[in-house]
């Protein structure tokens, strides 16, 4: 039997005694392996890499980077709030960030137990403010059509602004709660745990902070039904729907007070399943590792209500890097294929062992006459055009490996094993 068999088979036999979200004791060496993660990105500043998520995954972790925080939030300030601020005309506009993205950036700050305040904070709320309204009507009256962004957007614009104690319109809460209501965080059948866990997350923070008192019952048994959902997507190796969704997952299961049996096993099952992972270095994508370090310190982005700004976390070093001994010469086959695109685009691409999906379009470009585009976003590049394809409106840009197995990981993150093939697949959502 494996570790992490082992490990299922204890918590299984001690499953009885759990009736509430907890994970098991994680090593504190573990989490700070995890969070010198981090460090190497915290030193990224340029407007492109800035990441909102970085910050707030450190402040809700038992870790710090020291004084290199204090300064990604100074640059986090620089960007997001003269972006805000000097948006005087469309062309100013243009640079003016996302929805989600200033969503993240409210976060940041209230991290660091700051309110939005003043001239500067209410130019941000009513900006989110904003953004949320449009997705409302783009949503439209009778709920038939979709936000312009997406329902995980919508539900962090909404928790972002509750833990400002920013109250929103009962008619834009009531549009989430009609998306986990009527099963519209699923898609081609299969529920997205991360937009589920997210609407979750800000229902238990506006049933905590009482800030739509008329919608209150209905916002309970919201969240009570997301719960369900979510511990019905558990995998039969601990995951909540995959690896990715798990630790979104886990914070919104850990804000629940219910104290139940299926939900503490499930949640223990789950945790076992992702310290397995860390302990074989799984994760690398620095979204998923902000996301999960406040998992690892029993914390969720509901905990930014009342931030504790003054609790002990140890100083990160970065880690020592040893010199490899050999350097593997080993090259590997990888088939890509575009079936998507007339005519049809299909080549073999030799690389060497350990490249990444994207360092194998870059050497497909170089050689096979292959076309793509990318463009940035808070989890890495993401793919827009394949052979001069763009993707349109309701439309993305499917990672596959042959036949039909859906990669969980982006271009740069994935890294194709020999004699694989990699389908690029535009679909409609």
């Amino acid at each position: 039997m494996g570790s992490l068999g082992a490990l299922l088979f204890l918590l299984g036999s001690l499953g009885a005694l759990a009736d509430v979200c907890e994970i098991p004791h994680v090593d504190s060496q573990l989490v700070e392996r995890m969070g010198q993660h981090l460090l190497p990105w915290m030193n990224q500043i340029s407007q492109e890499q800035l990441n909102p998520s970085i910050y707030v995954g450190l402040r809700l972790s038992s870790v710090q980077a020291g004084d290199m925080e204090a300064f990604y939030l100074h640059s986090l300030k620089l960007k997001y709030q003269q972006n805000i601020l000097g948006c005087t005309s469309s062309d100013d506009c243009k640079t003016k960030p996302s929805m989600g993205q200033l969503a993240l950036y409210m976060l940041a700050l209230r991290a660091n137990c700051e309110f939005a305040r003043g001239h500067k904070g209410d130019r941000l709320v009513s900006q989110l403010k904003r953004f949320l309204e449009d997705e409302k009507k783009a949503i439209g009256h009778n709920h038939k059509d979709y936000p312009y962004v997406s329902y995980y957007q919508y539900g962090l614009s909404i928790l972002a602004l509750c833990v400002h104690q920013k109250r929103v319109h009962d008619s834009v809460v009531k549009k989430l709660l009609y998306a986990v209501e009527h099963d519209q965080h699923f898609y081609q059948g299969t529920l997205s745990v991360d937009t589920e866990a997210m609407a979750g997350l800000a229902f238990a923070c506006l049933e905590r902070s009482n800030l739509n008192p008329n919608l209150r019952n209905r916002i309970t048994l919201a969240i009570r039904t997301a719960i369900g959902k979510i511990l019905k997507t558990q995998t039969s190796k601990g995951h909540f729907g995959h690896v990715y969704s798990s630790p979104l997952a886990l914070q919104f299961l850990m804000t629940s007070p219910m104290r139940d049996m299926e939900l503490g096993t499930a949640c223990l099952k789950a945790g076992a399943a992702l310290l397995a992972i860390l302990k074989d270095g799984g994760f690398q994508n620095v979204l998923m590792i902000s996301t999960l370090l406040p998992v690892l310190n029993h914390k969720s982005y509901v905990d930014l209500i009342s931030p504790d700004c003054h609790a002990p976390r140890v100083v990160l070093e970065p880690a020592m890097e040893i010199p490899s001994q050999t350097q593997s010469s080993d090259v590997i086959r990888v088939t890509l294929k575009v079936p998507s695109v007339l005519p049809p685009y299909r080549h073999v691409i030799f690389v060497p062992a350990g490249s990444s999906l994207e360092d194998v379009l870059k050497k497909a470009q170089e050689l096979w006459g292959f076309t793509y585009g990318t463009k940035a976003t808070l989890s890495g590049p993401y793919l827009t055009s394949v052979m001069g394809k763009e993707a349109g409106e309701r439309e993305f840009w499917q990672l596959l490996r042959a036949p039909d197995t859906r990669l969980l990981q982006g271009i740069a993150e994935y890294t194709p094993k020999d004699g694989e093939t990699i389908e690029l697949r535009l679909v409609s959502w």
